[in-house]
């Protein structure tokens, strides 16, 4: 067994930021706690951003300006196998329709490859990996992956 880690972030104070923890609320009452998520990758992270679409980045470059609020490290079957397979994500544009689909487009399939939003893309690559407890959700939110077993 090995492992993937996700990193679970906020900006403070963004108004971008908090409309994405509006709409992806943990209850009804109560904002999400993060509005973004990061896939490690060594001394580099992989994420879907709005500003860059999906990267692949050096930590600190990628952690600038965010706040942790939480890391996971998901057990997998094949932790390279999902690396691999997010790195080939890199340059896919992000997908504003995943991170506001509530209200957008709660329909969605979120495992069509023709966009990412971080949550998305996390659940992908840890579909990839061999933990692939995500085909039945209809949209992958923060709560989605915190509540599978890591």
């Amino acid at each position: 067994m090995s492992k993937i880690t996700v990193i679970f972030t906020k900006r403070e104070w963004n108004p971008v930021s908090m409309a994405i923890r509006y709409c992806l609320p943990r209850s009804r009452f109560s904002l999400a706690l993060s509005s973004h998520c990061l896939i490690e990758d060594g001394d580099y992270l992989i994420e879907a951003s709005m500003t860059h679409g999906t990267r692949r980045v050096l930590r600190s470059v990628a952690m600038k300006g965010l706040s942790v609020v939480a890391t996971v490290e998901y057990n997998v079957a094949n932790a390279e196998a999902g690396l691999a397979w997010a790195r080939t994500q890199v340059g896919m544009p992000y997908d504003f329709k995943g991170a506001f689909g509530l209200a957008l487009s709660p329909y969605r399939d979120w495992m069509e490859p023709d966009a990412w939003f971080c949550y998305e893309l996390a659940a992908a690559t840890l579909a990839a990996a061999g933990k692939d407890c995500f085909r039945k959700v209809g949209h992958i939110t923060e709560s989605t992956l915190l509540a599978i077993k890591p």
